[in-house]
């Protein structure tokens, strides 16, 4: 706090300097205003300066865990941003002066430990430290750790609730269950002895060139020489005996085929790499496991990618209970009225995880179906204008993929790699796609921005999943996109696209889960010439006797008056919700009541 008042006094006086200097006759001297550094915020510049009466404007974003709630200056206005900032608005300034922001602590803190290693602020390593968060999801992001602790010639590889890794293991970044008493403890990996590499200059660090180590668990070490860890070149891996590999977060570069050929079954990196692609895994078949640190701040909270996190955090909260799960895409985060649906069903919770239809369908629902067992519901309705990725034709990742699990990425290591492909070639493209963006906070909850990006004033998700924001219905019945979906057999072969759509409704079937298949909504004048009203009833009887579970609803109800949407052919309007909403707890009603086998 000295250091902060000495800048006050310093600015203050450069301040008052400059009203009486350099002004000619009949010049107004300007009002320099000086923002109080403090803790808790950051702010684009500290100092401003205005002609007197006029209006000052600071640039600011408070640090996960604090809250900014005003300033000590009459008038003044706190306005939120898109992406979490806040800008701080001081009306008709008349004088120089120093202004001090309020800034409040959340009351939430996760406790720290370094176990083994350092705190970087110099304080007792055996104390733990406590980080304030922001409580704006079921469960909290932990710290990046890497700017907490350190310890050389280790690489932090995330946290757990024991100090011996015994107990309940969070990637750094990732989510843990909040709890009284929660200590997380740092978790190390010493570095595979430095003499075993072969390595080269590159750029401001080193590049490894070889190995000549047989060591079944590989960390690849964050410095040789003392220079950082930035490449991996091809073939320096070759053929290596290693099953686990832990990537430093100094790591940069992968090159194609670093790892061919190797015996890897799991492998941890940070998401502070740039180039990787699948084959710098090349014939590595056995590699299962892929875990994702957070080493760089997240880009798309408060977007509606995180939404797919605090979705699945609710599923995880009622994983021993019995539930209704809706998925498909955008169509079911603005289709469904989850509220009505949990009151015409009280035996059950229900969850909604839509979230984009644009990405591959097939590891979303892989990771429903880990929260999912005997005696839940499932259903489902694929938007039919992104039927390749809804029903689950390919087993390629994308990157908007790694969007939604940027707010945890600990739910990647849930899914199989052996049975996806692209995978790093897509985890690459996300990192691209991450370049040149602002940084956000985890603090940032979807629920707190609209669809478009907006500061909301009400909350825009409720606790189902559903976006909740009055959306009006249409001025008419007109297409928005005018790229019409074909409603025909002929669009929809069984080897293609029913059969893997069957082979996933199968893994939870297995379960003991009931699967529906719904139809999702759409404008009834966005579909194609050939999508007539016969060849509608064809394919709704094709699919039918195809799937392998029932059918909910009729398939001329989902193609809806074009008034009933709202901004697209597929978003329903809040009336649109209620109507599809008994439509859905009507045929879903008969079909429980049946006890029919899914």
């Amino acid at each position: 706090m000295k250091k902060a008042a000495l800048f006050v006094l310093v600015a203050l006086l450069f301040c008052l300097a400059g009203c009486e200097a350099g002004q000619g006759p009949g010049e107004p001297i300007p009002c320099r205003v000086v923002l109080e550094e403090g803790e808790g915020f950051t702010a684009r510049s500290y100092t401003a300066q205005t002609a007197p009466g006029g209006e000052l404007r600071f640039s600011i974003r408070p640090e996960d865990g604090y809250t900014v709630s005003g300033a000590d200056y009459q008038g003044c206005a706190i306005v939120r941003e898109p992406g979490g900032g806040m800008t701080l608005v001081l009306p008709e300034v008349r004088y120089s002066t120093a202004v001090r922001l309020e800034v409040e602590r959340s009351g939430t803190a996760l406790s720290c430990h370094a176990n083994g290693g350092t705190r970087l602020d110099g304080g007792d390593p055996a104390r733990p430290v406590d980080v304030p968060v922001t409580p704006s999801h079921l469960r909290l992001n932990t710290c990046v750790g890497t700017d907490l602790f350190q310890r050389p010639g280790y690489t932090l590889t995330g946290w757990n609730t024991a100090p011996d890794g015994s107990g309940t293991a969070v990637g750094l970044g990732s989510r843990a269950e909040p709890a009284q008493g929660l200590v997380l403890y740092a978790q190390w990996v010493r570095w595979t002895a430095p003499a075993l590499f072969r390595w080269e200059p590159f750029g401001d660090g080193a590049a490894v060139t070889g190995y000549t180590g047989a060591e079944v668990t590989l960390v690849v070490p964050g410095e040789l020489g003392g220079l950082p860890v930035r490449c991996v070149r091809a073939g320096a891996f070759a053929g290596a005996n290693c099953e686990a590999v832990i990537l430093p977060d100094t790591l940069r570069t992968l090159e194609n085929g670093a790892f061919d050929r190797c015996a890897l079954r799991e492998l941890t990196l940070f998401d502070s790499l740039r180039t990787v692609s699948d084959y710098s895994f090349s014939n590595c078949e056995n590699l299962r496991t892929l875990r994702v640190n957070a080493a760089l701040p997240p880009v798309y909270s408060g977007s509606y990618y995180a939404s797919f996190a605090d979705k699945f955090d609710r599923l995880l909260s009622l994983e021993n209970r019995r539930k209704i799960v809706l998925f498909s895409g955008s169509s079911a985060r603005f289709g469904y009225d989850s509220k009505q649906i949990d009151a015409a069903f009280p035996g059950y919770d229900v969850v909604n995880m839509g979230v984009f239809a644009y990405t591959n369908a097939l590891p979303q629902l892989e990771l429903i179906l880990t929260c999912m067992g005997e005696g839940d519901v499932l259903v489902h309705s694929p938007e039919f204008d992104a039927a390749q990725r809804q029903f689950c034709t390919s087993a390629s990742l994308d990157a908007p993929f790694f969007n939604l699990m940027e707010a945890n990425y600990d739910m990647v290591s849930l899914l199989d790699l052996r049975e996806y492909g692209q995978v790093f070639t897509a985890f690459a493209a996300y990192l691209d796609s991450r370049e040149g963006m602002e940084p956000r906070s985890y603090a940032l909850s979807p629920a707190d921005f609209d669809e478009e990006g907006n500061p909301a004033d009400t909350p825009s998700y409720n606790r189902y999943g559903d976006y909740i924001r009055y959306r009006p219905n249409a001025p008419d019945e007109a297409p928005v996109y005018g790229l019409p979906v074909d409603y025909t057999v002929r669009a929809f072969p069984k080897s293609a696209f029913l059969d893997p759509l069957n082979g996933e409704y199968r893994r939870f079937l297995d379960k003991g889960v009931q699967v529906y298949f719904t139809y999702a909504p759409r404008n009834r004048l966005a579909v194609s010439e050939d999508s007539t009203h016969q060849a509608r009833r064809e394919l709704d009887a094709w699919l039918r006797e195809n799937l392998c579970v029932p059918v909910l609803g009729d398939m001329e109800a989902s193609l809806v008056s074009g008034t009933y949407l709202y901004g697209t052919d597929n978003h329903l309007s809040t009336q649109g919700v209620e109507l599809r909403t008994a439509e859905i707890i009507t045929a879903l009603a008969a079909r429980l009541e049946e006890g029919a086998p899914p």
